[in-house]
């Protein structure tokens, strides 16, 4: 199986969050892939932070290890119908998480979230969650 890891799986395992890092580990390094979105949040987070060179290093590092996904015509398409179908049912979501969420459709990939509540409106979406509370 392959796996989108959204911005927040990331940030847990930057943290060292057991249950994400053990996942991670267990999981060949090819099959795990990140989003063009999840890398702008992470610099955006990096950049806004106390500690911004000591997170832009820690991040930089883990760009290294996976796939940066693009957000393509693809996932475009994908996002304006998913858009349009949430807004008919009144239930809207952030754009930056229909895009990852459309990546991820767009590239038959498990989004890996602790967000399931907004993402579960995604039609087709497959999902999964490594976080665990009480690990920390």
């Amino acid at each position: 199986m392959r796996y989108l890891l959204d911005t927040d799986m990331l940030i847990y395992f930057l943290k060292g969050n057991p249950s994400v890092v053990k996942a991670f580990g267990q999981i060949p390094e090819e099959d795990l892939k990140i989003s063009i979105l999840s890398h702008s949040e992470l610099l955006y987070g990096a950049f806004y932070s106390e500690k911004k060179n000591t997170n832009l290093k820690k991040i930089s590092k883990l760009f290294e290890y996976f796939e940066i996904l693009p957000y393509d015509q693809e996932a475009s398409y994908i996002f304006a119908e998913q858009k349009a179908k949430l807004r008919q049912e009144g239930s809207m979501l952030m754009d930056f998480d229909l895009m990852i969420g459309s990546i991820a459709l767009r590239n038959k990939l498990v989004l890996v979230t602790n967000n399931q509540k907004h993402f579960k409106r995604v039609d087709g979406l497959k999902l999964e969650n490594w976080y665990k509370k009480d690990s920390e």
